[in-house]
């Protein structure tokens, strides 16, 4: 039987109805996606998985992608198990442990969008069922351990050290680039004149650096996705084509600096990978005014928090016991443009000081309307009498 009809069965069985409601929503999924990456990495059927094999499945690319929702992979390891217990394999009680064993690092990849092996920095194999240790074993294990503690002399892609680029040398590196986008092959050919890629390329850099204190070779995937999906759109003098290019340029950038070795090939991977999934984003941000803008990316943030935003009710009240965390979040994306919000408000709040004064000014100024003269029977007789 293929493991598409095991699928079937496990999603019409009662083992599939003991999972709660956020499991079953995502069990298919899940299962599909992982019976996928098991044949393609691990070369295994869903009936002979091996602990080892879904402690590195649970940590590679199955669980990288920057699509996946937090509530996505909560349902992971429950799924999985409740799978294995359905089909009735042998080595049940290992696997379950094995999964058990990997869900903190497999959550962790999640959160970063990387495999574990990216999220070191060099290669390395997914952690192995844990087993009953000897005190020999556990001495062999921690020498190796204390091996580990070595600081190493290379690094794939070098970690944060949160010292910018002095501004001479920012300013060099900007300069490099925009004459290379009047010249090298690959900013050619793309839907943006030159003055619109340089305009893009000289944000990137300075954003970059100036919010990240990171340096070319020291850019991180959850950095990158920030400049380029969320800060970027909204700078107030970014123009909707400008948008709908971020990711194109960005990726031409990329190839520049990689060919030209300002960026090593980890680094580049890392590159292309946070704009892997971007385009689509950014077109429906191009389609809106800035403030509409403010808003999507906030609703996404709240979505990459395992929160169905389609129910209002349960969103207000997630946004009411997490606003210091939604306030932090849109604080961090607007951080940069913090002078022209700045400004915009002054203009707001002079805007309505005029407004009350003109209405002020109104009132004071405002006649009474004259009383019209009575002209009642006794009223004229009074006035005859007094004459």
């Amino acid at each position: 039987m293929s493991e598409e009809e095991h699928v079937k069965q496990f999603l019409n069985s009662s083992t599939f109805n003991q999972l709660s409601a956020n499991q079953q929503k995502h069990a298919q999924a899940i299962l599909t996606r992982f019976n996928s990456f098991m044949n393609d990495e691990q070369h295994l059927a869903d009936t002979a998985w091996t602990p080892q094999a879904v402690q590195q499945v649970m940590v590679g690319q199955f669980i990288a992608d920057p699509d996946l929702t937090n509530s996505f992979g909560i349902a992971v390891a429950p799924v999985l198990k409740a799978y294995q217990r359905f089909l009735k394999v042998d080595n049940l009680s290992a696997l379950e442990q094995a999964i058990d064993d990997q869900r903190a690092t497999m959550n962790e990849c999640r959160k970063s969008h990387q495999t574990l092996q990216e999220l070191n920095g060099e290669k390395t194999k997914a952690t192995k069922v844990k087993t009953k240790k000897t005190p020999a074993h556990k001495a062999k294990t921690s020498q190796r351990n204390s091996s580990a503690k070595k600081p190493t002399t290379q690094q794939s892609v070098p970690q944060s050290t949160s010292h910018p680029l002095p501004a001479a040398e920012l300013s060099a590196l900007v300069d490099e680039v925009k004459q290379a986008v009047l010249q090298a092959p690959e900013f050619q050919d793309q839907a943006l004149n030159s003055a619109d890629q340089q305009y893009l390329v000289t944000q990137f850099l300075t954003l970059i650096n100036q919010e990240f204190h990171q340096r070319p070779n020291e850019w991180q995937f959850n950095d990158l996705q920030m400049v380029l999906g969320m800060m970027m759109p909204l700078d107030p003098h970014i123009t909707k084509t400008e948008i709908e290019n971020i990711v194109p340029t960005a990726q031409a950038l990329f190839e520049y600096l990689k060919r030209t070795g300002n960026i090593e090939m980890e680094q580049y991977k890392v590159g292309l990978k946070a704009i892997a999934n971007m385009q689509n984003s950014q077109n429906v941000l191009a389609s809106m005014n800035r403030k509409e803008r403010q808003t999507q990316l906030m609703m996404s943030y709240i979505r990459s928090q395992g929160v169905d935003i389609d129910d209002v009710k349960k969103t207000d009240q997630w946004m009411d016991e997490h606003r210091t965390e939604v306030a932090d979040f849109m604080k961090t994306i607007l951080k940069p443009w913090s002078a022209y919000e700045r400004q915009q408000l002054k203009h707001q709040q002079r805007g309505q000081q005029l407004q009350q004064g003109a209405r002020d000014q109104q009132l004071r100024h405002k006649k009474r309307v004259p009383q019209g003269i009575k002209f009642s029977k006794k009223l004229r007789r009074r006035l005859r009498r007094h004459k």
